[in-house]
């Protein structure tokens, strides 16, 4: 499909060498440019696994996943790490900010380490991401100085600085109350029409889901429901 962000072509994920576990089962299924898709299911219902495999963090035990058209499981590991890097960025539900960095340094850090230097571009950008998530007047505040929603607001800015096509998220606002959790996807919905970044989005929260493009159910490893809001 020529306006797919992403496809997936039966893939089969089996744990296991004597007692095989299978968590997904031939899941075939497309995501388009631009969409903002909500995955949900029961825990165990093998929605991270699909998520992470999406992410190539994971690779499946049958089938391939194809990220803009090119297969990433017959990639070199140089390329896949680069792919990752610059195409695809992630949100989790715990921050995973580095204590001993400011917010700025934070969200920087994903391009250091590709990079090393930083031109003068990308910290403007950097401050247009800090403006964007409502962080300018704690850019310079370490991790621990910051409440548990700027924390996220932080995530969200650094997967944003390599200039994604795609964002997966996994839950993440589950630790944040409901009022911080409305700001937040509003945010995200912002982000993806304000960059056309695709989204993908494991969450528990029936209401998150319902603000989707797109809501996918999984169960027991295969798709139950694919419903276009």
């Amino acid at each position: 499909m020529v306006n797919a962000a992403l496809e997936l072509k039966g893939v089969t994920k089996i744990y296991g060498d004597r007692i095989k576990t299978t968590v997904l089962h031939g899941i075939d299924l497309t995501i388009e440019k631009e969409s903002f898709t909500a995955i949900i299911g029961q825990s165990g219902s093998g929605k991270s696994t699909l998520l992470n495999i999406i992410g190539t963090l994971d690779y499946p035990s049958d089938g391939y996943v194809l990220i803009n058209g090119v297969r990433a499981d017959q990639m070199p590991k140089n390329a896949l790490s680069i792919l990752r890097n610059e195409t695809l960025g992630f949100i989790f539900q715990h921050h995973y900010l580095l204590p001993e960095f400011t917010a700025y340094e934070n969200i920087l850090m994903p391009y250091r380490i590709r990079h090393n230097k930083i031109p003068t571009h990308v910290h403007e950008y950097a401050n247009e991401l800090i403006d964007l998530v409502g962080l300018t007047h704690v850019k310079n505040n370490k991790a621990m100085e910051m409440s548990g929603g700027q924390q996220q607001r932080t995530a969200i800015a650094r997967a944003l600085i390599n200039q994604p096509q795609i964002i997966l998220a996994d839950e993440p606002t589950g630790a944040l109350d409901s009022d911080t959790t409305e700001s937040v996807y509003a945010l995200l919905r912002d982000i993806n029409k304000k960059y056309k970044t695709t989204f993908i989005i494991i969450t528990h929260d029936q209401k998150v889901a319902e603000k989707a493009d797109r809501i996918i159910e999984i169960k027991d490893g295969r798709i139950e429901l694919d419903l276009r809001t």
